[in-house]
């Protein structure tokens, strides 16, 4: 229904229930900082079930890069955004609702002056998602869907919920 896939929905939730590791994906990923004064600051490679692709990140020229990429927090965003809409379009396939059409904005701010030093600032404004959709279904069923994407979104529930976390900085030869 609409670009979403139900039988291995379905079929993983029937997993889930008796394997709860059965619904789980592990991440691991792993970059490098480029010095050349002639390349993007940052680069690595990301997998998928069909394949491998390299991305690249620079900052903006005010925080010292020459933003010929974008940058790690517009990824970050992007990767907020495309989880709340495929959320969305998920949530709305698995209760039966066709989207003939959706579209999904995000508006946020961020405020770099902690990162340069001034001081000590929040950084972000609050993420305001926008969905619109074009259906025959009522506005009470787009309402429900959008209450479970609230509900069920991980990038929502990461902004919900503190996510730990761990740093470690190693010198190597």
């Amino acid at each position: 229904m609409h670009n979403v896939r139900l039988n291995p929905i379905q079929a993983k939730i029937e997993e889930a229930q008796e394997n709860p590791v059965a619904a789980s994906l592990e991440f691991n990923f792993e970059g490098s900082w480029h010095t050349e004064k002639d390349n993007v600051q940052f680069s690595g490679d990301v997998q998928f079930p069909q394949g491998e692709l390299t991305l690249s990140a620079d900052f903006p020229p005010f925080l010292g890069g020459e933003g010929r990429a974008p940058s790690a927090l517009t990824y970050c965003f992007f990767g907020a955004l495309s989880c709340y809409g495929s959320t969305f379009a998920t949530q709305a396939a698995m209760a039966g609702v066709e989207l003939e059409s959706m579209t999904i904005s995000l508006d946020l701010g961020v405020d770099f002056r902690t990162a340069l030093g001034v001081g000590d600032f929040p950084p972000m404004t609050g993420f305001n998602f926008k969905v619109k959709v074009k259906s025959d279904a009522s506005d009470a069923d787009i309402q429900k869907v959008k209450q479970l994407t609230d509900e069920r979104c991980p990038a929502i529930w990461a902004m919900n919920n503190p996510v730990p976390h761990t740093t470690a900085a190693e010198l190597v030869d």
